[in-house]
């Protein structure tokens, strides 16, 4: 790969030729978005800022300019859960990573980096946690011994979930997704998603 190129722009460049077959007022009500009057601009809920997402420029950034760039990954994320929102609704059933298509294949993957991750991260700090989703004011689950569902985009909900270990079991935890999860993204996406989710979260406590 040339030295500077962005290693996402092959990717970036077909999503972007897929939306733009797409009408944009459409994108904008299926995605939970909005449209901007007069522009070709949705501005799109993303964990906890927003983001505009402009066809006519193909450009993704965070409505407050002092919150930096988006990263490359999440702009990929984005203009796929754009495309794909208008697949489903939300089934208000959780489900685990497994249950998705491929997500055995993936789930290696997706324990280290999410499920085992949030267990290093929290298990010694499960207080922290319940504090980091009021502040968030994610909704509390009845699920571990700390739980709460939030939103990584208007329609796909994560929750996540900590069981304070003792001497003789150690502490485990889980992530949960939305049932028509899998309808919008495609399950390596998931993955990305909960563990974008879970280094937000460890940054959330860093503030």
């Amino acid at each position: 790969m040339p030295e500077g190129r962005d290693p996402h722009k092959d990717a970036a460049d077909v999503a972007w030729a897929g939306l733009l077959k797409k009408d944009l007022a459409g994108l904008a009500a299926d995605s939970g978005g909005s449209l901007r009057p007069g522009s070709k601009q949705i501005v799109l809920r993303v964990l906890d800022k927003d983001c505009v997402i402009d066809l006519e420029e193909r450009t993704i950034s965070y409505v407050r300019s002092d919150q930096g760039p988006v990263r490359g990954d999440l702009r990929i994320l984005i203009q796929h859960y754009l495309e794909g929102s208008g697949n489903a609704q939300l089934a208000n059933k959780l489900v685990t990573f497994r249950e998705f298509v491929g997500g055995a294949q993936y789930y290696s993957a997706f324990r280290t980096r999410t499920i085992d991750f949030l267990a290093r991260a929290f298990g010694q700090k499960i207080e922290v946690l319940r504090q980091i989703g009021d502040a968030i004011r994610a909704e509390p689950m009845h699920m571990g011994d700390v739980s709460f569902k939030t939103y990584f985009f208007p329609k796909m909900p994560v929750v996540v979930v900590i069981w304070l270990g003792d001497e003789e079991v150690p502490t485990s935890a889980n992530v949960l997704f939305d049932a028509n999860a899998g309808k919008i993204l495609p399950t390596e996406d998931i993955s990305v998603v909960g563990a974008t989710l879970c280094r937000w979260l460890t940054k959330l406590e860093r503030t």
